[in-house]
């Protein structure tokens, strides 16, 4: 029982909850003894709730719902949350270590509509160091394995939230994405990713320093992690409702604002990005799913964006940078710091290069620079007009073994430096701020899944997902893991 409730999906879930058909508590004791038996090895949640507290809150839900008092469309899902979003008496880090016994005193926004609507909280998942890598693991919490293979990393930052949807220690968690750290553990667990329009969700409440202004506003995006694309409309139904929990800050639409109808659809694809190298199991697998939609009534063009690549990379890492820094100390060599500590550990001159510069910027810098990215903006904007989507591939390969960050990898037979393999697809993808969701494709012959990531205009996000879901015939079927036996 246990373990056909775990392999439900959320919308499953929340309509027996609803229809008295399994109680909450019952549902919740499935998830928290998967969690018990195997987030030992893969240590994807960090700070779980105490059992006690979890299942007092399941009978008080049993209760409303023996007395038809209750209400969500959540009522009763288990969900995780990456250790950036401030969940009320639980610790919250945001990767950095003078923060890690810090217990937030608030809901982030996202938080609260997710309890609104009847979700029970699990736990924190965890982060790399700052935030800010693609495979997730810290001093103080350790490293998150991958559910596919635990020799291998399960992506970042998101890696925590997206390596406990796939293991089924939740069916929703939630992540966070400004260089692919939604899209990447995404694409390395075999499952489901969103990375919505920019602002579409709010930041309130995300990488939050106590006691100073919400620094980061641009790029950084939060959004849903799931096991299929219902799951993600569903949950996509309670964080993007802008009108039911209106915020100065967000757009007054709701998520539901547009639609799809299965026209036949104008796709671009491209087998890579800024002519990076593509594994060739992986490319192959991409060229079959490629192939299987040139084939249906679809009409299919290879192209993409044409823009300057290092001035996009330099700047956008300019603009995150600068809204790092708003939080740090006004000190000379912070730019200098930030430069070597990005240039050392990931071996990236024109990352650390924007970053350093984005904490001494002007204002007046500041505001070119979110002028040049309006610009890119619209190239994006236009060519995401004149095509209903845009297919890429996610990253050079499928999840990597653990190595040092920086380390090169080697890609069919040759060396690729480290960023170059992944931040060539999701870095400059991300600056205009359009949708993309990573849906999974396949299954390399050592096991690993792969996925592509899916384009589209801004605002078009329930769109975007219905295409998606509609694509997902296309690909081939991918095996869940099996944690009785896993490598390791």
């Amino acid at each position: 029982m246990t373990e056909n409730i775990i392999h439900l999906s959320a919308s499953i879930i929340a309509k027996r909850i609803k229809n008295k058909e399994i109680s909450v508590k019952t549902v919740l004791t499935s998830f928290l003894a998967q969690i018990e038996k195997f987030n030992p090895s893969i240590n994807a949640i960090i700070h779980l709730r105490e059992k006690q507290e979890l299942l007092k809150e399941a009978q008080l839900k049993d209760s409303q719902i023996k007395n038809n008092t209750n209400s969500g469309i959540l009522f009763g899902v288990p969900i995780t949350i990456k250790d950036s979003f401030l969940v009320k008496e639980i610790p919250c880090s945001n990767g950095d270590p003078m923060l890690r016994k810090h217990i937030a005193n608030e809901d982030a926004e996202l938080v609260k509509r997710l309890k609104n609507e009847g979700a029970i909280i699990l736990g924190i998942t965890n982060v790399p160091l700052f935030c800010i890598d693609w495979q997730t693991t810290n001093f103080w919490n350790g490293q998150t394995n991958n559910p596919y293979n635990y020799k291998r990393v399960a992506g970042g930052s998101s890696g925590g939230s997206a390596a406990a949807v796939s293991a089924r220690f939740s069916p929703l968690s939630i992540g966070a994405d400004a260089g692919g750290s939604i899209r990447v553990p995404a694409h390395f667990c075999g499952i489901y990713g969103l990375r919505p329009t920019e602002n579409f969700l709010s930041n309130k409440g995300h990488i939050k320093h106590p006691n100073k202004p919400q620094g980061r506003r641009h790029i950084v995006t939060p959004g849903p992690f799931a096991n299929n694309i219902d799951d993600l409309l569903l949950i996509m139904d309670v964080l993007g409702d802008n009108i039911k929990h209106p915020s100065p800050e967000l757009p007054p639409i709701s998520f539901n604002n547009n639609n799809w109808e299965e026209q036949k659809l104008t796709v671009a694809y491209s087998e890579t990005i800024n002519g990076t190298p593509i594994d060739y199991e992986y490319l192959n697998i991409f060229n079959k799913f490629i192939k299987k939609l040139k084939s249906s009534e679809h009409h299919l063009t290879e192209d993409h964006p044409i823009y300057n690549e290092e001035k996009a990379y330099v700047t956008c890492s300019k603009i995150i940078g600068y809204e790092i820094g708003v939080n740090n100390p006004k000190t000379p060599l912070l730019g200098s710091f930030l430069y070597s500590f990005i240039r050392l550990k990931y071996r990236d001159h024109l990352w650390a290069k924007g970053m350093g510069i984005g904490q001494r910027l002007s204002n007046t810098s500041y505001a070119k620079a979110i002028d040049y990215k309006d610009q890119f903006s619209t190239i994006y904007q236009n060519f995401l007009t004149t095509y209903d989507i845009w297919i890429t591939p996610v990253s050079a390969m499928e999840a990597y073994k653990h190595q040092k960050a920086g380390k090169p990898f080697v890609i069919n037979n040759q060396k690729l430096a480290y960023t170059k393999a992944i931040a060539s697809f999701v870095f400059t993808t991300a600056f205009s701020g359009h949708p993309i969701v990573v849906i999974p494709i396949g299954m390399l012959k050592n096991g690993m899944p792969v996925g592509v990531q899916i384009h589209a205009k801004k605002w078009d996000d329930k769109k975007l997902l219905l295409i998606a879901k509609h694509l997902e015939s296309f690909a081939e079927v991918i095996t869940k893991p099996d944690l009785k036996n896993i490598p390791i």
